[in-house]
């Protein structure tokens, strides 16, 4: 009998050990499940956060398309406003150059202007004739006629631009010098004409040049006219110079 106990007792010793294995197991798996649950949670918690941000990035989104197009707004209105002062001087022709004397007629120097010209200019086409400041030191103020007429203006301007005539010894004056008469642009334009002159000589760009008040440019004789009105125009200049 006790032999019989015996067999029994080695029979059932691996089964205790795969007892306590089975214990270890599910104390493994309630430590496993305690993970998943815990990893779970931050997962939500992930979740929740992930979904607010991408709350917060649209709206943000948002107010960017807002700011984006209030700017545009702005641009807008800004231009309108400068095409709006070049306007006003769309009858004025600039004249850059001749001395300034105490004792000047300037109608008499517009007059003597077009005589070089072949242009004919009347007292009565002047609305207005003045120097004005100028912002470069012991400069000779530029002239500044303002005509009656945009046509007359523009014949002026033209005609002024293909003399070859245009030097104040022809006007009386003792010493010999060249002038220019150009369009009176605002000096916002003045700026920006500066600006494209200077891309246009560093990207190989042919002609800029004003007409009607406009600044224009082309790359070459072939290529396409277009106009420079703000400052992202210049941006034509560089892009178009491959």
């Amino acid at each position: 009998m006790q032999e019989q106990l015996n067999k029994i007792a080695l029979d059932l010793a691996p089964l205790a050990a795969l007892v306590a294995d089975v214990k270890s197991i599910k104390s493994e798996l309630s430590g496993l499940k305690d993970s998943i649950e815990m990893a779970h949670d931050l997962i939500n918690g992930f979740s929740v956060k992930v979904k607010s941000l991408e709350s917060k990035v649209t709206k943000m989104e948002k107010m960017a398309d807002q700011i984006s197009t209030l700017q545009d707004g702005i641009d807008k209105l800004n231009q309108e406003s400068r095409d709006r002062d070049q306007w006003a001087r769309a009858n004025n022709a600039e004249i850059i150059g001749i001395p300034q004397k105490k004792t000047e007629n300037l109608y008499d120097i517009a007059q003597k202007i077009g005589n070089l010209c072949n242009v004919t200019v009347r007292k009565e086409d002047i609305n207005y004739i003045a120097r004005i400041p100028t912002r470069v030191p012991n400069a000779d103020k530029p002239i500044v006629v303002a005509f009656n007429s945009r046509y007359i203006k523009e014949e002026f301007v033209a005609s002024s631009r293909k003399s070859k005539l245009l030097n104040i010894s022809n006007l009386g004056f003792s010493t010999s010098a060249n002038f220019y008469v150009n369009d009176h642009l605002t000096p916002t334009n003045k700026i920006l004409l500066s600006k494209a002159r200077a891309l246009a000589k560093e990207h190989d760009f042919k002609y800029i040049w004003v007409k009607h008040c406009k600044i224009m440019a082309r790359k070459s004789d072939t290529a396409t006219t277009f106009f420079i009105k703000c400052e992202k125009d210049l941006l034509k200049i560089a892009n178009l110079q491959k």
